[in-house]
């Protein structure tokens, strides 16, 4: 498996050669895959029901993840590709909910907030390139499987080498084999998020980004 942190070094010490790729909307492909994309992000890029943008080749890939999975399974696509203004208002969010910590400064709570959500003022967002994903697993009933925490909850068992239940490392072990096996990337802070061709990708693998800011 591929693993990336996130920090200023690591983020400006990739070099991106735009490769003019377009995005893509996954909805024609929602009979394979399940899309359910966070409140915040959709209404910010005006998307209807069932949409999700991403880069045509991380769509692509996205299907050979699919692809991988045991029968009955599926993915779940919770978020993608971002404006810029979706994701200052995540980060704010995030912020805002950390700086109510008791005795925690705003100092400490923009470096609290910047481990789990890129800070747009710092570094290129992953999901503003078109080539990051938050997604897990549902079952044939749509449920989604046990992973040790919810996707965009910041805790010791976002980690994706966090100690787990053996249950809970079978299922999160399942999409690790299908996103790795697709040629993805994992933030290591986050079981959920993944991506392919922006500067989190390109640092994993040694080389350079091709997807940057759109």
């Amino acid at each position: 498996m591929r693993q990336y942190g996130i920090d200023h070094e690591v983020a400006h010490s990739v070099k991106t050669v735009e490769c003019g790729e377009s995005l893509v909307d996954l909805g024609m492909y929602k009979s394979k895959v399940v899309i359910e994309i966070e409140e915040t992000s959709r209404k910010m890029q005006r998307l209807r029901e069932g949409s999700c943008m991403m880069r045509t080749s991380v769509a692509q890939r996205l299907l050979k993840a699919q692809a991988l999975l045991p029968a009955g399974l599926r993915l779940k696509i919770i978020d993608s590709y971002r404006p810029l203004r979706a994701q200052r208002k995540i980060w704010r969010q995030l912020f805002n909910d950390i700086r109510k910590r008791p005795g925690i400064t705003d100092i400490e709570a923009e470096l609290e907030t910047d481990k789990w959500v890129a800070n747009p003022d710092k570094i290129i967002p992953q999901h503003c390139t078109g080539g990051a994903l938050d997604l897990t697993i549902v079952d044939r009933h749509f449920d989604e499987l046990s992973m040790g925490s919810q996707v965009n909850t910041a805790g010791r068992k976002s980690v994706t080498n966090a100690k787990l239940t053996l249950k809970e490392r079978k299922n999160r072990n399942l999409l690790i084999i299908a996103m790795s096996g697709a040629g993805f990337a994992n933030y290591k802070r986050e079981w959920w998020h993944w991506s392919y061709g922006e500067w989190g990708w390109a640092y994993a693998n040694g080389k350079n980004a091709i997807y940057g800011p759109i």
